[in-house]
């Protein structure tokens, strides 16, 4: 091989090296990732001569569609025409008479032209939002950019879904948002391409669509005076005085559903009865069973009021079905059915009677009676109910689609008995949860949904037959807002996280890759959602810090979700920066740390995250305990793990818990040890009704009999008390902790002790 040979060949591999890198980076860009996808060399030029033409009236509003959100930024006039050019720089819009599937697309780029194919305008419009991630990321400003180059690189791509119902939820009820939030939530739906809208209209904190047969229902039930401030179940709660209110009018329903149309997005109405129906019945108490005042909830959760199953509660409820029915064209209407609490059924003397007449032996099928009933209602006026899971305890109604939300049993089981299901499970994809135990993350319900968790998420459960399989048709995401009032909360909460539960919505199951999308479209995502000024979580990055127990000290590792994240960190509490340590390998603790870390995320350019643990290395660390009152299966560990828990977000792994029962537990220090302090960490109002242990005391002794008091404290305040005394040498400790047993949430009739260390110096 000749110099000049050998040069060719090196700059050809360099060139298709390049070419398939920048490739590679332009199929990085595209979210959720695309059936098939095929490469060339060269790129597309959107300027100032672009047209854009369309084939059949139906594509028109598609194409028209594209041109307006193309506009504002290129500042290009880009033409829409039904004739097609034979030259030039053109995009086409074309409907075709082929065997491509209900929402499949065909997108091809050349230098001349970009073209793209569907059966449908659906198919049509998720190409358009393919082609919208092939543009730079500025191509999301509103207004003009000064762009040298608006360049589409060459590709073919074939794309079609995986499922066929890809859905979102928003709670409007517990804190109101208005038509514009709307319609931006919308058009993030579909930018991810999903079709289904739910809209969760009605809830025990406000009734949010006027209904004209009715209008005490906007009229009482959209406002009520004020709302918890902090958690509901904190051991105090306090209400910020603040009145809130809102509904929608039919006009702004309906202005809603057309612009949800033309994204083509199905919007599903949600009227959850029969529980959460407290604003229903503060402006309608007579249909209730006890017929008594009740009020627009301040708090949340789950409430004792419900409808009563009688013959002047259904016509009321088919003439609200009947109004909603007429405004949605939605195939399908949610009836809710979630969370019925049937003490007031069971103390009513009308439903004991029903029970007789209808040979109903428990409330649950009261319960499905009342379902029934409703599907019936909601089935005359030609659509489908769907309905959480619990529409499956005393027998579903025919034909009801179930949404599983409680887990995947409800899905599973519906499944079986032939019913179509929508998988929600609250586990991995309800996004009003945290997305890291770091304490800079914004107040969120409870429990912990990472990116990570979000994205491995599969809907179609394996043990399922392949007959069975078919009936999941699709999952649903869900935003429940009640510690969400801001539309920047709410963005917060939403991005990345909608993202993965798209790629797992659409493509196909073999082609994802965790390391694939967090490491190369995700930061291309994250620079998107920037340009389009959305406040997106960068907690995917935030790292975490965990400990083991390694002979008597403690081993500390760190990590991220994203590999190759760089994490800084510091042992004395204090804020890592740049400079400080980085972490590289376990680190041996061997006295009371407050560890501290940061990541540095790369394609973001700073430091996010603040994880923070307190350890606690002492004389009792993974020594013999045992107790009086056996605490939650599983949990016992906690006491003597060397964590304390509150420089954490709650998290009932964290804890020991005794349930409607008192601590009382013996360690064993194997020898005759001088101790002096007991440290006792406990969870006091970070979630639930979680309160402190009304006393402590601390017993010494040798021999397991004979104890000597040490130390004491009354209505210690939490989260941690320490109780010191004067040193003594004892081989076994008794620590009691009472557990105030007054629980005032009917959801938790056995209140919980939270425990978290025992701490012994």
């Amino acid at each position: 091989m000749n110099d000049s040979t050998l040069s060719y060949y090196l700059s050809s591999t360099l060139m298709a090296f390049a070419l398939f890198f920048s490739c590679q980076q332009a199929y990085a860009e595209i979210t959720p990732k695309p059936h098939h996808i095929d490469y060339a060399q060269g790129q597309f030029e959107l300027t100032q001569e672009t047209e854009i033409s369309f084939n059949h009236p139906d594509a028109k509003p598609v194409a028209e569609y594209l041109a307006e959100f193309l506009r504002p930024p290129t500042g290009y006039l880009l033409p829409v025409t039904k004739q097609t050019r034979s030259k030039g720089n053109v995009i086409t819009l074309h409907l075709v008479d082929s065997a491509l599937a209900e929402e499949q697309y065909q997108l091809a780029v050349s230098a001349q032209s970009i073209k793209i194919s569907a059966r449908t305008p659906t198919g049509l419009f998720w190409a358009v939002q393919s082609l919208r991630q092939l543009l730079p990321a500025e191509i999301e400003s509103r207004m003009p950019i000064n762009q040298a180059s608006w360049a589409v690189p060459q590709v073919t791509i074939n794309d079609k879904p995986r499922f066929k119902y890809r859905g979102m939820h928003l709670d409007v009820s517990r804190h109101f948002f208005d038509v514009d939030f709307v319609k931006r939530y919308i058009d993030w739906l579909a930018m991810h391409k999903f079709n289904v809208f739910q809209w969760h209209l009605t809830d025990d904190q406000g009734w949010r669509i006027a209904i004209d047969a009715y209008p005490k229902l906007t009229e009482i039930g959209a406002t009520r005076p004020h709302t918890v401030v902090g958690h509901t179940y904190d051991y105090q709660p306090l209400f910020d005085q603040q009145p809130v209110s809102g509904f929608y009018t039919q006009a702004q329903i309906k202005e809603v559903i057309a612009y949800a149309q033309a994204r083509h997005i199905e919007v599903i109405p949600e009227i959850d009865i029969p529980g959460h129906t407290s604003a229903l019945l503060a402006a309608y108490p007579e249909l209730s069973c006890h017929q008594q005042p009740v009020k627009v909830q301040p708090q949340f959760g789950i409430f004792e009021d419900v409808l009563c199953p009688r013959e002047d509660v259904f016509a009321f409820l088919s003439t609200v079905y009947k109004e909603v029915a007429e405004l949605f064209p939605s195939q399908y209407i949610h009836i809710g059915g979630d969370e019925v609490i049937k003490k007031q059924w069971l103390a009513s003397p009308f439903v004991k009677q029903l029970m007789r007449e209808h040979q109903l032996s428990t409330p649950e099928q009261v319960q499905s009676y009342f379902i029934k009933r409703v599907a019936n209602i909601v089935q005359a006026q030609g659509k489908t109910v769907i309905g959480w899971d619990e529409i499956l305890e005393g027998g579903v109604a025919e034909g009801a689609v179930v949404m599983s939300w409680r887990g995947t049993q409800g899905g599973i089981a519906a499944a079986k008995l032939g019913h179509q299901v929508v998988m929600s499970p609250y586990q991995y994809i309800y996004f009003d949860a945290y997305q890291s135990r770091n304490l800079d993350e914004p107040k969120a319900i409870h429990g912990l949904s990472t990116l990570k968790n979000v994205y491995h998420y599969e809907p179609q459960p394996s043990h399922l037959s392949p007959e069975q399989q078919e009936l999941i048709i699709g999952a649903q995401g869900a935003l429940w807002t009640e510690y969400i009032k801001t539309p920047r909360h709410a963005e917060y909460m939403v991005f990345p996280r909608l993202s993965a539960l798209a790629e797992t919505l659409w493509s196909a199951k073999a082609d994802k890759s965790w390391s694939e999308y967090s490491q190369q479209r995700l930061p291309k995502l994250m620079q998107r959602y920037k340009k389009m000024h959305i406040n997106a979580a960068t907690s995917a990055y935030n790292p975490t810090i965990s400990s083991a127990i390694k002979g008597e000290q403690l081993q500390v590792s760190m990590r991220t979700d994203i590999e190759g994240t760089e994490i800084y960190y510091t042992l004395d509490g204090s804020e890592p920066t740049l400079t400080s340590l980085r972490y590289q390998q376990p680190i041996i603790i061997s006295e009371r740390t407050r560890v501290r870390a940061r990541s540095f995320a790369k394609p973001l350019g700073q430091l996010v995250g603040d994880a923070q643990l307190t350890l606690a290395p002492h004389l009792a660390l993974g020594k013999e305990i045992s107790f009086s009152y056996p605490p939650a299966e599983g949990s016992a560990t906690k006491l003597q793990d060397g964590q304390f828990a509150y420089d954490q977000f709650y998290s009932v792994n964290d804890y020991a818990i005794f349930y409607d029962s008192d601590l009382e537990a013996v360690i064993d220090l194997d020898s005759p040890t001088l101790v002096e302090r007991v440290e006792i960490g406990y969870n006091s109002g970070r979630h639930r009704q979680l309160h402190p242990p009304t006393s402590i005391k601390i017993w010494g002794s040798n021999d397991n009999k004979n104890w000597q008091p040490l130390a004491h404290i009354q209505q210690p305040p939490g989260p941690m008390s320490i109780l010191s005394f004067a040193a003594t040498r004892v081989r076994y400790l008794k620590v009691s902790a009472i557990n105030s047993k007054q629980s005032q949430d009917i959801q938790i009739p056995k209140l919980p002790l939270y425990i978290d260390e025992i701490a012994v110096y």
